[in-house]
Order: C-alpha cells, then sequence, then structure tokens
C-alpha cells in the first residue's frame, strides 16, 4: 500500500487551496486574518469619522488640504476626529480594498511629492501584508502553529 492509499481525501479537500497564490500561502501555513502590528495603529472595515478643514487651519501657511487626493491605492476623507496627537495632523484615508485607515499628514505628503518613504505605492496595511505574503514573505512561527493545528486535526 502506497503512502497516498492511505490518505483519506474527505479529510484533506476542505484543505486544498482554490488558486495559485492560496497555494503558495497556505503551503507555509499562512492566512489572511489581519491585525495591526501596532496597537496605535487604526484600521477599520468601517468608515471613521473625518471632518472637513475648519478656516483657522486654511489661514496656517504650512496646512495643506489634502482632502481627495489620491495617493497610490488610497484616498483622503478628511481629518480624523477621534485621533488627536501632538506630532501631526491624523488622515482619513480609504483603500481601493474598502478599509479605511489613518495615516499622518507627514506620510501623505512625501507619498504626494513622489518621495515615498517605503518601496511599494501606498496602500493600507492588511493589502501590505497581503503583498508581502505573494512576494514569498514567511512567519515561520505562524507556519509552526498553522501545522501543528494541522497535525492535530488528521490525528
Amino acid at each position: 500500500m502506497t503512502r497516498l492509499a492511505r490518505v483519506d481525501m474527505d479529510a484533506v479537500a476542505p484543505l486544498l487551496p482554490g488558486d495559485k497564490v492560496a497555494g503558495r500561502v497556505a503551503a507555509r501555513g499562512e492566512h489572511f486574518e489581519f491585525t495591526p502590528a501596532q496597537s496605535t495603529k487604526v484600521h477599520s472595515p468601517d468608515p471613521i469619522l473625518s471632518r472637513r478643514p475648519t478656516e483657522s487651519e486654511f489661514a496656517l501657511p504650512s496646512f495643506v488640504d489634502l482632502t481627495g487626493v489620491k495617493i497610490g491605492r488610497l484616498t483622503v476623507l478628511g481629518i480624523a476626529v477621534d485621533v488627536i496627537t501632538s506630532t501631526g495632523q491624523r488622515w482619513v484615508v480609504r483603500c481601493v480594498c474598502g478599509s479605511y485607515e489613518v495615516r499622518r499628514a507627514r506620510y501623505l505628503k512625501a507619498c504626494a511629492a513622489g518621495s515615498n518613504p517605503g518601496d511599494d505605492e501606498p496602500m493600507c496595511d492588511c493589502c501590505g501584508y497581503t503583498r508581502k505574503l505573494q512576494r514569498g514573505y514567511h512567519n515561520p512561527k505562524k507556519a509552526e502553529a498553522a501545522a501543528q493545528a494541522i497535525m492535530e486535526a488528521a490525528r
């Protein structure tokens, strides 16, 4: 009897991936449940409260209205209402995937000027993580945990 004859295909079939990218990701035990790496990051499938710039903000010489600007995969919607920091304004952006995030004005201005701080086009953190997985990023701890879960389920 060969090794393949002993495999129960009814137990394995739900684990088979649907396309090429899913196959590469599943082979390493990765999955697409995204949570932001930092607790200070804001990432939401629901819209984040934003506001239009005030007249006093327009009067400042250093203020640049970014509302409606498209930067890479992001569209700037307005200034974040709930997020107040001393390091600059936070702007609510919407990615083409439909998720909402909050980004600093400094980052958005740099990307709009063409000096992108990262190596890719600007996108939400979830799309960035997906892109890393597509390019072969491998997290050994997650892969080991997924392999253990599959081994436990197979017993």
